[in-house]
């Protein structure tokens, strides 16, 4: 019972904190280069590696050998940036004034509801591949 409990919790806390950083990862490419209009696809790479962190550090057994670190954080990461990029797919198809532009940067974009599309897709799926491979090493060889 312990062991669906400290999965719920952490899954819980990954996913807030995978918010809260998916936007800090938005706003910190706005603010990488002031005045010049970044292109979108580095607001949903920076927006996916916020959360793919975020439940990195929501996952982060300290103890543990540094390839399982390793793993655990590639993956998240991954997740962050794969989920991130379906959740613009998404925004894309359902938000299509909000999303798509001519010149496909990003202003006007931050102002429109498909912008968290793909900060809650990056969430998302970097929680859910971190939760796995922590669920699989917590039953499979009983690390808490």
């Amino acid at each position: 019972m312990l062991e669906f409990f400290a999965i719920a919790l952490r899954g819980g806390l990954g996913f807030i904190f995978g918010l809260v950083l998916g936007i800090g990862g938005l706003i910190f490419a706005l603010a990488v280069i002031p005045g010049l209009v970044p292109p979108i696809w580095t607001l949903v790479v920076l927006a996916g590696a916020g959360s793919g962190v975020a439940a990195f550090l929501s996952w982060f057994k300290p103890e543990a050998n540094w390839k399982v670190k390793t793993i655990g954080f590639l993956l998240a990461l991954a997740g962050g940036v794969a989920g991130a990029g379906l959740g613009f797919v998404y925004g894309q198809f359902f938000y299509p004034e909000g999303v798509r532009n001519v010149r496909f940067v990003a202003y006007g974009d931050l102002r429109s509801p498909a912008v968290f599309t793909y900060i809650v897709g990056a969430t998302a799926l970097s929680s859910l591949l971190g939760g796995l491979y922590y669920a699989f090493r917590l039953f499979r060889y009983n690390e808490v």
